[in-house]
């Protein structure tokens, strides 16, 4: 009997919203044919007495494609095209990496990188 928890995972990392990406870690290593899901929910950041609201950037990635992730890793985000991967976007992962409940997705924070970088 197939798993439930990664049945549903497939749906959500195959289905509309995610994306094709490759991650190259700090110590070099290339991971190809992995699966994200960006998110950009803005959060309540109290200063002082004051209170703002800040863009919170996460991305979702399965343990089983990425068992490890660190502050500074990369992640090119792209197509599949012609059974080829073509990257359109660097993310420089940050923070610390947070699993969820059930073990089998690791959610992290990223930044865009710039051009000029």
């Amino acid at each position: 009997m197939p798993d439930p928890f990664a049945s549903a995972l497939d749906a959500i990392f195959h289905g509309p919203g995610s994306e094709a990406a490759e991650i190259i870690t700090i110590y070099g290593q290339h991971i190809a044919d992995v699966r994200i899901v960006r998110s950009k929910a803005d959060r309540d950041a109290r200063f002082g007495d004051g209170q703002m609201i800040a863009a919170n950037c996460t991305v979702d990635i399965r343990r089983s494609q990425a068992p490890e992730l660190n502050d500074g890793d990369r992640l090119l985000v792209g197509a599949i095209v012609d059974d080829a991967f073509v990257p359109a976007e660097e993310l420089i992962l940050t923070g610390e990496p947070m699993s969820d409940i059930e073990g089998m997705t690791w959610t992290m924070g990223y930044e865009a990188v710039e051009l000029s970088r």
